[in-house]
């Protein structure tokens, strides 16, 4: 019998302990508070369980998801080739490499430098020879042993000297020689046949396709070999599949996220640079071009990437996704009516986005609905 009196005593403890608990977005015990007609009794024994929220605007991204490939920025892009006929003595790079303007790639033998010297050597002699013909000219006119039109001759026989020498000059820059070596070559004091093929842009080696010994050709193929290839790396092209009926939607300058299958938590973020103008015939897809930074060099050309546009954005009325409860395909949520008291409200949903749920009808911002605890409520009647 003692007992049965000391559990009594505890029971009554135990209730009253319940029912002095409680606070904003908690529910307390029946006895705490008489509930509203209509609305549901807090669920006895869950105080602190049930969260209370009030929907927020939220912007709603539209987005188009699919799958593309990384490729280099070939605006950023330069290919090397042979400037001259010759065979390779030295290679001064290595793919992997970073090249500044200027830097030395390779060193070829060419007998078609020897040739062009020769032949601006040659341009600067004629030079002379026409202009001292001008000078004699002029004197044989003053003299009235010749004819002014022999002069004329002789003006224009100096002009036609001048621009092959200028002729001569620009193939020997093409070919790398600098301007301060004209001087001996002229004076036919510089015969070296020796070629140095340097990097017309800064970047970074991504391809060699020559090593030394190799015999490389000038202007015999209509696609000539590329030695070298060097591209800027902080920014790539991503090539995305958009197809048919999503072409409409698609804009340039709309923001692009671009993620590796690998690593999906890390996104590289860039905009809509180019649309194709024809839809490719085999995959029915159309080729969109966006410019994205490379900061990292986790990008590389041929890796396949999945790609997420932005087409449009909406400010929509939002909850958390476990806010709503559905039964039989019927969306409703419970409102706070007053204290410690609830009322079912059924919704008309949207899109899910973000672990938020759009809402189109139903609800206002200045509700109060449950966020977190519903369960307990339905357990307790709803």
């Amino acid at each position: 019998m003692g007992n049965i009196t000391v559990r009594a005593v505890l029971l009554i403890g135990w209730i009253s302990a319940l029912a002095s608990a409680g606070g904003d977005g908690a529910v307390a015990s029946p006895l705490a508070a008489k509930p509203t007609a209509g609305a549901a009794p807090a669920a006895a024994g869950s105080p602190g369980l049930v969260t209370v929220v009030r929907p927020e605007y939220r912007t709603r991204v539209t987005t188009i998801e699919t799958t593309g490939k990384v490729q280099f920025n070939e605006e950023e892009l330069v290919r090397v080739t042979a400037p001259v006929t010759g065979r390779v003595v030295e290679v001064l790079a290595r793919p992997g490499e970073s090249a500044e303007p200027g830097r030395r790639l390779l060193v070829i033998d060419s007998p078609d430098l020897g040739a062009a010297k020769a032949d601006y050597a040659k341009a600067v002699a004629d030079v002379e020879r026409a202009r001292h013909a001008i000078d004699l000219a002029r004197d044989l006119f003053e003299m009235k042993a010749i004819s002014e039109r022999e002069v004329k001759a002789a003006e224009s026989d100096n002009r036609k000297a001048v621009a092959e020498r200028e002729r001569a000059a620009s193939r020997l820059g093409t070919l790398g020689v600098p301007e301060s070596q004209l001087q001996g070559i002229a004076s036919r004091a510089d015969a070296n046949t020796l070629v140095v093929v340097r990097s017309p842009r800064s970047g970074t080696i991504v391809e060699r396709n020559i090593s030394p010994g190799q015999v490389v050709s000038y202007g015999q193929s209509d696609t000539p070999l590329n030695l070298f290839v060097i591209a800027d790396l902080s920014r790539m092209w991503v090539l995305a599949d958009v197809y048919e009926p999503d072409v409409p939607s698609v804009r340039r300058g709309q923001p692009v996220s671009v993620t590796q299958p690998c690593c999906p938590g890390e996104r590289y973020l860039g905009r809509v640079d180019n649309i194709a103008d024809a839809i490719d015939k085999d995959s029915r897809t159309l080729k969109v071009r966006a410019v994205v930074p490379n900061g990292s060099r986790s990008l590389k050309a041929e890796m396949f990437v999945k790609v997420a546009i932005d087409t449009s954005s909406s400010r929509v009325l939002t909850l958390p996704a476990e806010a709503v409860q559905r039964r039989e395909g019927v969306a409703s949520v419970l409102l706070e009516t007053g204290p410690h008291a609830y009322e079912r409200r059924l919704i008309k949903t949207g899109a899910e986005f973000d672990g938020l749920v759009e809402v189109l009808d139903g609800i206002a911002p200045t509700d109060r609905v449950v966020a977190t605890g519903g369960i307990l409520l339905r357990q307790s009647g709803q």
